[in-house]
C-alpha cells in the first residue's frame, strides 16, 4: 500500500474561480480510489481530483456539507503499463455549465459522464483558497493514496488551459507526447514539481515548494 505524499499550504490565489491541474501518472493498482491533488478539512469540506474506485477520472468537491462538483467520466483507465496525461481545466465564470469543468485524458476531452454535477457560475473553488492544506498523492485525511507513479505535475492558478500546453499528438504514431517544458502564466499558487526525477522543489519561478 502506498504511504508517500506531498503537502503544502496554499497562499492567496490569483483567481479562486479558475485553475488547471495537469499530471502524468502510471498506475500500479486498479479498482482503488486515488487522489492526485486534494484538500480536506472534514468530510463536509474537501476537494478531490483523482480516480474513483471504478478507475474513472473524477472531480468531487464539498463546501459546508453541500456538494458543488461531482463528476465521473464514463471512460476508465485500465492499462497499468501506460503513462496517462490527466488534465482538469476549470473556470466557473463560464456561462455554459459544461465549459466550467473540462477533463482531458491524453489530450482528448472527455464528454461522457456517469455523474455530471457542474459547479454553479462564479463558484469559488476551495482547492485554491488561501490557507488550505493540499496534498499530492492522497486525500489529506490519510486516505485514497495513489498506487503508482506521478511525474511532470503542473498547477496553473488563474487560467483554464488547453491540453496542448502540456502535450501534443505525434503526427506519425498518433500518440500523445509530453511537453517537458510547458509555458503558461503560473498565478500566485502555480507550480511545477516532479519534473526532473523526484524533485519536489517547485521548478517554476514561484518557489511553491512541497514537503515530503
Amino acid at each position: 500500500m502506498a504511504s508517500t505524499y506531498l503537502t503544502r499550504t496554499v497562499g492567496t490565489p490569483t483567481n479562486s474561480k479558475k485553475f488547471t491541474f495537469s499530471c502524468w501518472v502510471k498506475l500500479t493498482k486498479l479498482n482503488s480510489s486515488a487522489v492526485f491533488l486534494g484538500n480536506y478539512a472534514d468530510t463536509s469540506n474537501r476537494s478531490e481530483l483523482g480516480l474513483s474506485s471504478g478507475n474513472s477520472m473524477q472531480y468531487f468537491a464539498r463546501d459546508g456539507g453541500s456538494t458543488y462538483v461531482d463528476m465521473y467520466t464514463t471512460r476508465t483507465l485500465r492499462d497499468t503499463n501506460a503513462w496517462y496525461n490527466l488534465i482538469w481545466a476549470v473556470d466557473t465564470t463560464q456561462a455554459t455549465a459544461s465549459d466550467r469543468v473540462k477533463f482531458y485524458i491524453n489530450g482528448v476531452q472527455e464528454t461522457a459522464f456517469n455523474g455530471e454535477n457542474y459547479p454553479s457560475q462564479n463558484t469559488d473553488l476551495k482547492l485554491n483558497t488561501s490557507g488550505q492544506v493540499i496534498n499530492i498523492g492522497r486525500l489529506p485525511n490519510n486516505a485514497k493514496y495513489v498506487d503508482g507513479l506521478m511525474s511532470h505535475v503542473h498547477f496553473c492558478d488563474g487560467s483554464q488551459l488547453a491540453p496542448t500546453v502540456f502535450g501534443s499528438t505525434d503526427s506519425t504514431t498518433g500518440e500523445w507526447q509530453i511537453n517537458t517544458s510547458p509555458s503558461f502564466t503560473l498565478g500566485n499558487n502555480g507550480f511545477t514539481i516532479l519534473k526532473d526525477g523526484n524533485t519536489i522543489t517547485d521548478q517554476s519561478s514561484n518557489s511553491n515548494d512541497f514537503t515530503l
